[in-house]
């Protein structure tokens, strides 16, 4: 085998574990959604409180430790932080299941709120020098399908898990059951390999330097924010609240709402990545950032439209629609990615997409989860949760839309401020 051809499958190889560790982190944070029911019943939760341990308790500890964490990425061994990061997965998930009271569930998912979160911050880092920029979509691609069968699989086994324990706490027994993956994930992490950092500018530079240099993209990076933030702010809301609403809204079962669920993200989150990537890599190579996001702006308002899935008339339309809704978004994180990864030099990737996972994560996880349990309260009580899911998807989306237009907008107008940093290299 030539040189050349090694390199490629020792690439092929690094991007595989990388899927694997990404898949598994998402599987992760999404574990105890699938069995929420279960969990609040035996642990007498009321709907704030199961807001409260989903939510903001994923949230917290990526807003405090985000930004670190970027900076962290950009100047040691992303393969080494990454096994730190699984190995915190697998014990928060297990003390998880373990927890006898509210405030160790709260301190458990802290951990993986955390870990999960630093993990989304290094793939993209990592996975961006195993591509050259032309193809850099495809990376994005790679990780938002190991994202999404991640998520889906938590909600399958979750419910598997649920019907096969008929037992008081089947929750507990399902969770240790879910962390078995994540160990095979950390012993994986272990054979990850460091790449050659790419298009640099500055080797490690200070912090007021990052900081100073972000801002110089202030105008590539502040829709893109404002944007994915938004949309995802949808999307958590839907993650924590889409199987109560199939239970309370449509009376299906904790197995049918979790068996929808995950089927809903296997075909829309599979296909959005894809779809995604795939058209970035279009919108770059014929218009530019500027088509890029203007294909956001569209996708978002198509978003918007399927975030009204609560008001379908039966659960099979409903299904149907959460699924595209879910295309939809996914496949508005896969460009935006690419476009951060494409547009930003090497040494500031860890730190914009740290930046966009403090802020995402603080509205989705910390915001989003208790802004429909809040709104469903005030509007007629724990019924009205598919009502309150409706209002925020839809409000969400709008603001999305606009962002992403704007962006477009300051790209056609101002493209000298994306001129390269890094000699040779276009950025537009």
């Amino acid at each position: 085998m030539t040189s050349c051809g090694l390199l490629a499958s020792g690439r092929k190889t690094t991007a595989a574990m990388l899927a694997m560790i990404v898949c598994s982190s998402f599987f992760c944070r999404l574990a105890l959604n699938s069995v929420q029911e279960p969990l609040q019943a035996t642990m007498s939760l009321d709907d704030n409180q199961v807001a409260l341990v989903l939510g903001t308790a994923m949230a917290l500890p990526a807003v405090l430790g985000g930004v670190p964490t970027g900076l962290l990425v950009d100047r040691f061994d992303r393969a080494r932080l990454l096994t730190v990061f699984s190995l915190f997965n697998l014990v928060g998930t297990v003390s998880t299941a373990l927890s006898a009271n509210l405030s160790m569930l709260f301190v458990s998912r802290v951990l993986v709120g955390y870990s999960t979160a630093a993990v989304a911050i290094t793939a993209p880092s990592l996975m961006a020098d195993l591509f050259p920029r032309s193809q850099r979509g495809r990376g994005s691609m790679i990780l938002g399908v190991s994202q999404i069968l991640g998520m889906a699989a938590a909600f399958v086994a979750g419910g598997v898990l649920v019907t096969i324990f008929r037992t008081a706490d089947a929750w507990r027994s399902g969770m240790l059951v879910m962390s078995c993956p994540l160990l095979a994930a950390f012993s994986f992490s272990l054979l990850l390999r460091e790449q050659t950092r790419m298009e640099i500018a500055e080797e490690r530079p200070s912090l007021a330097r990052s900081g100073g240099e972000l801002w110089n993209f202030r105008s590539v990076f502040v829709p893109l924010l404002g944007g994915v933030v938004a949309v995802s702010v949808a999307d958590g809301a839907a993650l924590v609240w889409v199987v109560p609403t199939l239970c309370r809204s449509f009376g299906a079962s904790i197995g049918y709402a979790n068996a929808v669920m995950g089927i809903a993200l296997v075909i829309g989150g599979l296909l959005g990545p894809v779809l995604g990537g795939y058209a970035a890599d279009r919108c770059l190579g014929s218009g530019g950032p500027a088509r890029a996001m203007t294909l956001l702006a569209s996708l978002a308002a198509v978003s918007g439209a399927l975030g009204l899935f609560t008001f379908a008339p039966g659960p099979v339309s409903a299904s149907i629609c959460l699924t595209a809704f879910i295309l939809a978004g996914s496949m508005i994180v896969s460009v935006a990615l690419t476009l951060l990864t494409v547009l930003l030099p090497n040494e500031l990737r860890g730190l914009s997409v740290a930046v966009l996972s403090v802020v995402q994560i603080l509205f989705s996880f910390g915001f989003a989860p208790s802004l429909v349990s809040l709104t469903a309260a005030d509007i007629g009580g724990p019924a009205s949760v598919g009502i309150a899911l409706a209002a925020v998807c839809g409000a969400a989306s709008v603001v999305s839309g606009g962002a992403f237009l704007w962006g477009r907008d300051r790209l056609k107008r101002r493209p000298s401020q994306h001129e390269p940093v890094v000699p040779g290299v276009s950025f537009l």
